[in-house]
Order: C-alpha cells, then structure tokens, then sequence
C-alpha cells in the first residue's frame, strides 16, 4: 500500500515539476502581461563598446585628442540600425513550438496564431496541472487525456476524460469522449459522445451524441443523437433523433424523429415523426404523431390522432382534421376547414364551400324522416331520424340511422346515392333494439332555387332481426326475399323501397 502511495505521489511531483518547467521555458521566451501578446524575446544586437584604459599619468594634448577621436568613432559605429532586432524563433519546453509574430504590421488573425502553443500530447491529472503547464488557453493538442477533465484552445485530434472536455473558441476537429460534458466554444468538425451533454459553441457537422442534451448554438449539419433532447438554434441538414425533444431554431432538411416532440420554427424539408407532437413553420413532407402534428403552412401530408394547419396543399388523415384552407382532401371523423378546394371524407365535416344540408322526406320505412347532410363537393355524411304513428295494422316505429354518401352535380340537376344503417324502434327512440336496417339510395334531384331542391328515388332495404324477437312484417312494399337461420332466431328480408321529400 505505501509503495503505491509513493508511486502515485511520484507521479503527481513528476507532473508538476514538468507543468513547471514548461513555465518557465515559456517565461524564459516571452513576455506576458494584461494585454500583451506573448512573443518571443529578442536580444538587440548592440555592439558592446570596449572600455578604455585609464593610464594614471597625465595626458599629453595628442594624447587627448587620440582618446576624443577613438570615443567618436565608438559612437559613430553604435547607429540606430545596427541596434534593429532580427526575427527568430525558439522551441517551447515540453515538444511545443512558439511561433513568434512576423512583425507589428502583421493583421490581427496571424498574431493569434502566432500566440497558439502546439502541444501534441497532454495528459491533465486534475485541473489546472498537466504536462501543457498551469496555463493552457493558448494551447493546441493533438491527443488530450485527463483524469478528471481536460482544457485546450484547440484539439486536432481526441480529447478524453471522466468530467468534461473543454475547448475554447479555436473549436475541434476530432472526438471529444466524457461520462460528463464535452463543450466546445468554437465549431465543431467531428464528433461528440457522452453521457452527461454536448455542447457546440458556433457549429456542428459531424454528429453529436449523448444519453443527455446535444446544444448547438448555430447550424448542425450532421446528426444529433439523445435520450434526452437535441436543440439546435440554427438550421439542421441531417437528422435529430431524441426520446425527449428535437428543436431546430431556423428549419430542417432532413428528419426529426422523437417519442416526446420535434420543433422546428422555419421552414422543413423532410420527416417529422412523433409519438406526442409535431411543430413546423413550414411543411414541405410528412408529419406523424400518434398525437398531435402543427404546421403553419403544409405541402404534403399530415398523418396524426388531431392535425391542425394554416394553410394546407396536400391530405390531413386523422381522427380530427383542422385546417384555415385545404386544397387536397380530409379524412377523419371530424373535418373543419374554413375554404377546402377537394374533398373531406368523414363523419362529421364542416367545410366551407362543402354540403351543409337538411333534407325532409317520406318513405316506405318512415312517414317522417329528417336529416342533415355534411360533407365536401362530392361526398357528404348523412344522419337521419324518422317517425312513423300507428295506422291501422301498422305499429308506432322510431328511426336513427347514419350513413356515407356521393353527390354528382350537373348543373341545376343532381344525383346522389348513399349507403345508411338505421335501427327500429317501438317504444323509445334511444331503447335497445334487435333490429338493423341496411338501405342502398339513389336519388336524383332538381336546385330549383339557391337554397331549396326536390328529390326522389328508389332504395333497396334489407332488415336484419336475431335473438328471435319482432321480425317486423308489417315493413316493406313490393317482392321480398326472406331468408331464416338458428333455428329460427335470425331472419333476414329484403325488400324495394321509394322516398321523395325537399332539401334546403
């Protein structure tokens, strides 16, 4: 046990004593300050005059003037030009070379690199002390390991540790690899894994990956791959795949696939798929979400539980459709569009410039007989209830039915023809029933004004009846075919039928 006590201290007195040197070669060769770049120092090239020898006996007057001459010469010789500094460079301790500055004149770029310290490897035991020195915002390393973390102005290479990797505004071009945060100011030109989060200060292409939070602070071109979430501020050309939330600040090209929600405020390109919620800008592709899918203005197709758009040119197929205007059609069970150029096909659609109808009508099945017709252009929804008071042999009978029809206009003249399934009642409109009521319509009608039409047509009815209760016999005019199975409880009839009445 002591024995790896002092092989630890060993080590760490090692490095120190390394991180120390490297200080002071660098002090050695340049000159810091606040502000002040560090340079190379340079040593003038004076010429050092000799001294002249002191004789103790007085001087003759030749004399005088000789020693006068010698010290003008002396003078003479030490100009301001040959007191100028030639340019030079030296090594940096530990393997690292310092390029010095060309000259004042050089433009500002070239001066920071001039200040850039390549240090090929670098191994950090903990902050602040490493074999780059206490120092390390100006250095550059092509291999960074550190226990804890590591700290460069650039990496062109690999930067590894357990906490975090830090790089500052000169970026990476590499790897960087963490059970913590890897963080970069500048771009990003590789790849970041980790477990903790990524951070890109301008850019990224390359990928990004984490089980926690990939950030880009402009545009990512690549991949960003999360548990939790990807965000980019900028556009994405590429993919975001997160089980959290995919934001992308300026638009996507590409796909963005989460369990959570995908957000892109600008203009998309691609896929969006979610199992919680869809949010675009602008739609150019498919959205799917097993909940809700957003966008703004949509060219394409939206495939979710509600879909909502402004302004859509392609399909909505939902269980709730939405949208400002759609050219193209709806599918779902309840369609709303304020302008629709197509078709909406569903339950309940309530679309401007569609069908919005109420019919009245009389038929073999019903005296009475009211409904609403709903739907687009061509194809409408139908919900009808009918009444029919006891006359003679003929009981009292309720009827609720809904059904799905096509509308053919030609002119003032039209035709439709549906299909509707309908229960009969005795008692109560909403009572149990056995009875189902399947019914085939084509009618054909005329617009005689705006707002108020005439129709007529025939129908084929067909009554189902099981559990061996009411057949209702009295129903139905005409041939019928009559077809009885288990034993008795289950009859089936068919029968032709007619109706005629108004629509406004």
């Amino acid at each position: 046990m002591n024995r790896k006590v002092s092989v630890c201290a060993g080590m760490m007195v090692a490095v120190a004593a390394f991180s120390a040197s490297a200080e002071e070669a660098a002090e050695e060769t340049s000159v810091d300050g606040p502000g002040v770049p560090r340079e190379l120092s340079v040593p003038p090239l004076v010429a050092v005059a000799e001294q002249p020898v002191v004789h103790t006996g007085a001087p003759s007057k030749g004399a005088a003037t000789g020693a006068d001459a010698k010290a003008d010469a002396t003078v003479a010789n030490t100009s301001p030009r040959s007191a100028e500094p030639s340019a030079s460079t030296a090594d940096a301790a530990v393997g690292g070379e310092v390029r010095a500055a060309a000259s004042a004149q050089d433009p500002a770029g070239t001066k920071a690199e001039a200040d850039e310290v390549h240090i090929p490897f670098s191994l950090t035991l903990v902050p602040g002390l490493s074999t780059s020195g206490f120092h390390t915002g100006n250095v550059v390393n092509n291999v960074s390991i550190g226990l804890v973390t590591t700290h460069a102005k650039r990496v062109d290479g690999v930067a590894m540790s357990l906490a975090g990797n830090w790089v500052g505004d000169g970026g990476l071009s590499g790897a960087q690899l963490t059970v913590g945060v890897n963080v970069s100011r500048g771009p990003v030109n590789g790849s970041q894994f980790s477990v903790g989060a990524n951070i890109a200060g301008t850019s990224l292409l390359g990928l990004q990956s984490t089980v926690g939070v990939n950030v880009v602070r402009g545009d990512a071109e690549g991949a960003q791959l999360a548990v939790g979430g990807n965000i980019a501020s900028g556009a994405v050309n590429g993919a975001q795949l997160g089980v959290g939330v995919n934001i992308a600040g300026k638009g996507l090209v590409g796909a963005q696939l989460g369990v959570g929600a995908n957000i892109a405020s600008g203009r998309v390109h691609g896929l969006q798929a979610a199992a919680g919620l869809n949010v675009a800008g602008q739609m150019t592709g498919l959205q799917m979400s097993s909940g809700v899918s957003y966008a703004r203005e949509l060219s394409g197709a939206q495939l979710s539980i509600i879909n909502v758009g402004g302004v859509v040119d392609g399909a909505q197929v939902g269980i709730v459709n939405i949208a400002s205007s759609v050219s193209g059609a709806q599918v779902g069970i309840l369609n709303m569009a304020r302008e629709l150029d197509g078709e909406a096909v569903g339950i309940l659609s309530l679309v401007g410039g569609g069908q919005a109808r109420l019919q009245a009508w009389a038929s073999d099945v019903a005296l009475t007989n009211v409904g609403v017709k709903l739907g687009g252009r061509h194809i409408y929804s139908l919900f009808t209830v009918g009444y029919s008071p006891a006359i003679d042999e003929d009981r009292r009978r309720f009827v609720m039915g809904a059904g799905l029809g096509g509308h053919i206009p030609v002119g003032r003249f039209f035709v439709d023809l549906d299909a509707v399934g309908s229960t009969i009642h005795t008692k109560r409109l909403f009572e149990d029933s056995h009875h189902i009521l399947a019914q085939l319509r084509l009618t054909a009608g005329w617009q005689v004004a705006k707002h108020f039409a005439v129709f007529g047509g025939v129908s084929a009815n067909t009554l189902v009846t099981w559990d061996g209760s009411d057949r209702w016999e009295e129903l139905g005019i005409g041939p019928q075919w009559r077809s009885v199975s288990d034993e008795g409880r289950t009859t089936v009839r068919m029968w032709p039928g007619l109706l005629a009445g108004v629509q406004i």
